[in-house]
């Protein structure tokens, strides 16, 4: 039941996934439920209602090696609710939890944490942090050659550039974005990144 879920959540059928989850009890009261609900509550709009969530999920495993993860959704809901300096402060608890994991798994959580860096300084305006953010993600992200993560960064990267009025490096930076975005098999992201490097032209 839980592929079904997270296909529904692709399509952002957010009624469907939650449907799903609430006809499998057993689903919805494990981590992995718990973890999609929370995702389905952030992304309409009842923020208190996924803070719960995962605040739920992170007492349950403070201390523990997936402690970061919970953190790290409680961030994004942080994100998805505007509320960008709270997001940045349980961005930088997640990036102190990560630094106490095994040193193979680092670049590429620090990676995906680094794109909340940089997505969250960009949307407050602060252009140099979200720049500093984002080359040391890329670097992450290449060590872990993680084309999705690469893809997000290089479209950050394009949003960057796009705020500085650089367009042709705004346009380069989707480009690529979207060459990552295919080698990721992610069909839609990629062609996001190439219809807003198409809005460029010219």
């Amino acid at each position: 039941m839980l592929p079904e879920v997270w296909a529904a959540i692709d399509r952002e059928d957010w009624e469907e996934a939650r449907k799903r989850l609430e006809a499998d009890p057993d689903l919805l009261a494990s981590r992995a439920g718990q973890m999609a609900l929370g995702y389905v509550l952030a992304h309409t709009g009842d923020h208190a209602g996924a803070r719960e969530v995962y605040g739920r999920l992170r007492q349950a495993h403070a201390g523990d090696p997936w402690e970061h993860i919970a953190v790290h959704q409680l961030g994004m809901v942080e994100r998805l609710a505007g509320e960008h300096r709270a997001a940045l402060r349980l961005f930088a608890q997640e990036r102190a939890l990560i630094g106490a994991l095994p040193g193979a798994e680092r670049p590429f959580k620090r990676a995906v944490n680094g794109y909340e860096l940089v997505v969250n300084h960009l949307a407050l305006g602060e252009a140099e942090q979200a720049r500093a953010a984002l080359e040391e993600a890329l670097a992450d992200a290449h060590a872990a050659d993680d084309p999705m993560t690469l893809g997000c960064l290089h479209r950050a990267r394009g949003e960057l550039a796009a705020h500085g009025d650089d367009r042709a490096g705004a346009r380069a930076a989707y480009q690529e974005a979207a060459a990552f975005f295919r080698e990721a098999e992610d069909d839609r992201a990629a062609a996001d990144a190439e219809a807003r490097a198409a809005s460029l032209d010219g």
